[in-house]
């Protein structure tokens, strides 16, 4: 499989939101602190809603690998406005300002081939990814824009990322 090393070309310091109609920054490790979390999981705002009220775990897949960390809480945000990485310019998304999901991180799983993946690897996950197939169309129009320079058979060939969380506290 290979491997995708500049999917984050630079180390973010600031992290953007959506206040009424304006978009505001914040020091990246001070609002970590804030929240007492690792860093930030984000979600696209047609996904996010698909986090039940009832829910108390949570998998989600990324592309390839991920850095998240068993034991370490992480805040799951709504992407309010997509960012992009066409393998030059880097675009960092804006998140929504009101809905935030804190989150403990049980288990990581890196570079997993979809071939490779359970059922139970979908028990906790959207309602709409609960088979291969339905994981493929997600990765694809999720990193869209993200990953424009990418063909979506080279994002599909890098394989999945899945993170198993515990939801402690909705914001």
């Amino acid at each position: 499989m290979k491997k995708y090393f500049n999917r984050y070309p630079i180390k973010l310091k600031k992290i953007y939101f959506r206040k009424g109609e304006n978009i505001v920054s914040e020091n990246l490790s001070v609002f970590c602190k804030k929240y007492n979390v690792h860093s930030a999981i984000q979600i696209l705002h047609s996904d996010f809603k698909l986090i039940k009220k009832n829910m108390n775990r949570f998998t989600h897949f990324n592309i390839q690998d991920t850095k998240h960390k068993p034991g370490r809480n992480y805040l799951i945000v709504k992407i309010d406005k997509q960012g992009y990485f066409d393998g030059i310019t880097y675009k960092q998304a804006i998140f929504d300002s009101n809905n935030f999901i804190l989150a403990k991180c049980l288990s990581v799983q890196n570079n997993i081939d979809y071939i490779d993946l359970k059922k139970k690897d979908f028990k906790h996950s959207f309602g709409n990814i609960k088979n291969i197939n339905n994981l493929k169309k997600a990765i694809k129009r999720r990193y869209k824009k993200s990953l424009s320079h990418l063909s979506d058979t080279e994002k599909l060939s890098l394989g999945v990322a899945i993170t198993e969380l515990k939801i402690i506290k909705r914001f």
